[in-house]
């Protein structure tokens, strides 16, 4: 029992103490004499008078305790109070140190990628006459090195357009052009383009593409998203590994509201479930150390990261499941054009 709880029940047991005092006192001063029983009673209220002091004493040095220790608690949370104060006053600085550190390399990598970018169209548009033999033809111990610089040109260049896209993304910058699309003719569009990278690794690249409606979305950003999603599936797929695009509308038991639906299926490395939180952030590989190579325009890990801010702008989302050493599939679903009824028109 803590000492406050028994403050209450010393003072019961004192005021029953004083009122039997009080009692005994009028006894005797009516009998006038202290005959033998007279003394008993004198000396059992004497009795009680030093056990009335004890309590009394014992209620104050519990009243003092107490006192000492609602001080002491009073001193506990005021520093507690302070401490919070400061901490958090610590924490909203650090909060803006960060915001303004994220705009000093929202700022640096857009100027960066704008500073980088004319310079490297007009070296690699020279690299692209030379190659095609524009200039005249190429001396046969120049070629193959000529070739390499073209293709880690045409890298760096991509590389610089994906920052530039991560710059607008950032900064809300990033404007779509809006037409009719048709999704399945992007799908084909993206497989043909990187049919020969599949090839050289042995890959199955396939298509099951059905006939849907039109998408209100920008086709070149809608191309940017399949190359990245596809691309990735072939950068992280083992030689000889298949990779299926599928294209059909969504389920509306499963997405109401009306969606088509992308999804991009590989047989590779599959992803860690920890790592499933953190794929999507800029300048982070969905894969292990082990399974990373420079090659392509995702190395600096930022396609996934464009992919999902694209889909996001079209109103859309993007999800991931994956098993490790089986296989993982992307799903993208991208919202079709809702459609604005006349007040002319009857109502179903």
């Amino acid at each position: 029992m803590s000492d406050a709880d028994r403050i209450p029940e010393l003072e019961a047991e004192l005021a029953a103490a004083q009122r039997t005092i009080e009692v005994l006192i009028a006894r005797l001063e009516r009998v006038g004499t202290a005959s033998p029983p007279q003394a008993e009673l004198f000396d059992a209220a004497v009795r009680l008078g030093h056990v009335l002091e004890e309590r009394t004493r014992e209620v104050e040095d519990a009243r003092a305790e107490f006192r000492a220790l609602r001080a002491n608690l009073d001193q506990i949370v005021r520093q507690r109070t302070r401490a919070l104060a400061e901490s958090e006053a610590q924490l909203r600085g650090k909060n803006a140190e960060l915001e303004r550190q994220s705009t000093i390399k929202a700022e640096f990598i857009s100027i960066a990628a704008h500073e980088l970018r004319t310079p490297l169209t007009s070296i690699v548009g020279y690299l692209d006459l030379f190659s095609e033999g524009r200039f005249g033809d190429l001396p046969p111990l120049i070629a193959r090195p000529m070739a390499s610089v073209r293709r880690n040109a045409h890298r760096l260049k991509r590389l610089v357009d994906d920052m530039l896209d991560v710059s607008r993304i950032e900064q809300g910058k990033m404007t779509l052009r809006r037409e009719q699309v048709d999704l399945g003719d992007v799908v084909r569009a993206v497989v043909t383009e990187l049919a020969p990278l599949a090839d050289g690794r042995k890959q199955k690249l396939a298509t099951h593409v059905e006939r849907i409606r039109a998408l209100d979305a920008d086709r070149d950003k809608l191309h940017q998203i399949v190359v990245n999603l596809v691309h990735n599936a072939i950068r992280y797929t083992q030689d000889q590994g298949a990779i299926d695009v599928h294209v059909d509308e969504a389920p509306l038991d499963r997405y109401p509201g009306g969606w088509a639906r992308l999804r991009v299926r590989d047989n590779g490395f599959g992803i860690e479930e920890a790592d499933r939180q953190r794929i999507f952030d800029p300048f982070l590989h969905a894969q292990p150390a082990k399974h990373h190579t420079s090659a392509g325009p995702d190395s600096a890990g930022l396609g996934l990261y464009i992919a999902r801010g694209l889909i996001e702008l079209h109103g859309g989302l993007i999800t991931v499941d994956s098993t490790p050493k089986v296989g993982t599939e992307f799903t993208v679903l991208l919202p079709f054009k809702q459609q604005v009824r006349r007040d002319s028109e009857p109502r179903p």
